[in-house]
Parts: C-alpha cells; sequence; structure tokens
C-alpha cells in the first residue's frame, strides 16, 4: 500500500469520506461495523471498519492482513490523536490532528439537496446532492447515500483544487449496528512507541562514535595497531540475518507501512 493512499484512507477517516478540511453535515451516532471498499484513481483498499461517535478503526482485509503485516489504523477524535498499528512488529505510529479545524470550516460554503430514497443492499437509504466551496478555490461535489442513522452506506465524490481533480468512492457492506468493544480502540499491550525522531539520533550517534566496530573508541582506525592480547583468538559468529535490533525492526515496519 503507498503511502498516498494510507494518507487519503487516514484524512478521509477523520472527516468522514469528505476532502481536507470539509466536515460532513451529519455523524453518525450509532455505532457499528462494516466492510469498507475505497476506490481512487491509485487503486481500491478493502478494509473492516469499527465505528463510533467518537472513535474508529480500521483494519484492512486481504493477503496483506492474513499474514498479520497489514498496518491498523485507530482514529480517537475524542483525544484528537491517530495510531498506526504495525502488528507484525508489535509498534506503533502516533498522529496528532485538529489544530485549526474551526478556522478551515469558516473557509467552506456548503449545498446539500436531498434527492430521493432508495434501498442499497437490504438497507433503505436516502440520496443526496452535495457543493462545497472553499475561500481558496477547493471545491467537492458528488453524491452519498446514508441511512436515517447518518451511516455513509455510499458515497460518490469528485474533489477539485486548481487542474487537479481526484475522484473517491466509498461503499459500506455487510453494515452491522450494535456496541463495540471499547478495547478495539486502544493500543495493545506489548506494542511500543516508532520514534522517528530517536530513530534518527541513534543513527547518527552511531556514525558518530565511528560504528559498527569493536574495541575502543579509534581502535579500528586504519594504521593503529591493536595489542595481540586484545584481539580474540576465536571471533564471535555474526548474530544470524533474523537477530534484528529496534532500528531495523522500525526500519523493515516503514516498509511495510508505505510500501518501499
Amino acid at each position: 500500500m503507498s503511502l498516498r493512499i494510507v494518507t487519503i484512507i487516514a484524512l478521509t477517516s477523520l472527516v468522514g469520506a469528505l476532502p481536507v478540511g470539509a466536515a460532513p453535515l451529519t455523524v453518525p451516532q450509532v455505532e457499528y461495523s462494516a466492510d469498507s471498499v475505497m476506490q481512487t484513481e491509485e487503486g481500491t483498499v478493502e478494509q473492516h471498519v469499527f465505528y463510533t461517535p467518537t472513535k474508529e478503526r480500521r483494519e484492512t482485509l486481504g493477503a496483506a492482513a492474513a499474514s498479520r503485516e497489514a498496518p491498523v489504523q485507530i482514529i480517537r477524535k475524542d483525544t484528537k490523536v491517530m495510531w498506526q498499528l504495525m502488528p507484525s512488529e508489535k509498534m506503533y505510529m502516533e498522529h496528532k490532528f485538529g489544530q485549526g479545524n474551526s478556522k478551515d470550516m469558516a473557509q467552506w460554503d456548503f449545498e446539500e439537496t436531498v434527492v430521493g430514497d432508495e434501498v442499497m443492499d437490504g438497507i433503505k437509504v436516502t440520496k443526496y446532492k452535495t457543493i462545497a466551496t472553499s475561500t481558496d478555490g477547493k471545491k467537492y461535489g458528488g453524491f452519498s447515500w446514508r441511512t436515517k442513522e447518518g451511516i455513509p452506506i455510499k458515497t460518490d465524490l469528485v474533489y477539485k483544487e486548481g487542474n487537479e481533480k481526484r475522484r473517491m468512492m466509498t461503499e459500506l457492506r455487510n453494515v452491522k449496528i450494535g456496541k463495540q468493544d471499547p478495547q478495539l480502540f486502544e493500543i495493545p499491550q506489548g506494542f511500543t512507541k516508532f520514534d522517528m525522531s530517536g530513530m534518527m539520533g541513534g543513527m547518527m550517534g552511531r556514525e558518530g562514535m565511528g560504528q559498527p566496530g569493536t574495541g575502543r573508541p579509534g581502535m579500528n582506525r586504519p594504521g593503529m595497531n591493536v595489542p595481540p592480547e586484545e584481539v580474540p583468538a576465536n571471533p564471535e559468529p555474526v548474530p544470524p540475518a533474523d537477530d534484528r535490533s529496534g532500528m531495523q525492526k522500525a526500519g523493515d515496519a516503514m516498509k511495510k507501512l508505505f510500501g518501499r
């Protein structure tokens, strides 16, 4: 999964499947779970969604999920934080959001009209046409199909910024309304926080110390004579390839997360 798709999923989750800075006119006030299919120019993403009015969890479906390598997103609107879990590494990344939302909302002018009632996947929904324009020229428009509780069963939107247009369609299937387990929206026990600044600092520190190497600082520089008594008679074997450091695990996790 590319970084751009991950970002789109995260941002649209925060604002109810609408472009950044544009909030939905209605927010579902019931808890539910469902299978979500999102289609963009970059491809299709299938997820299982657990939703409450203040919390959301998204688990990627497919082969990656079966191998426990797919990231899991937990969005906490109540505390304005998003966690990206990496189950195979037992690590997570933290992102804060929500700063400046009131200012962003003031820039948007919304217009929504009712088109009519329909039935989708056995569920009665109301179809809406929505057009929103921002003072800085951004614009989006399209249709949404929502239940009486406000659950967005389907959205089909086009977002325009300058000469660039992006289309995104999402659809929920197997919707089940009901109380969700609170533990779904917490960081699992045993997970450690991925610290990018700490990782970079560690790498710089190792380079400054002349790592990798052994013995006292400077003992491995060319031209230095190492006393015979400090040279092991039988050097220790190189650790096996799967004996990874925390830094290596973090690097592997980033590759799995961003597809690089």
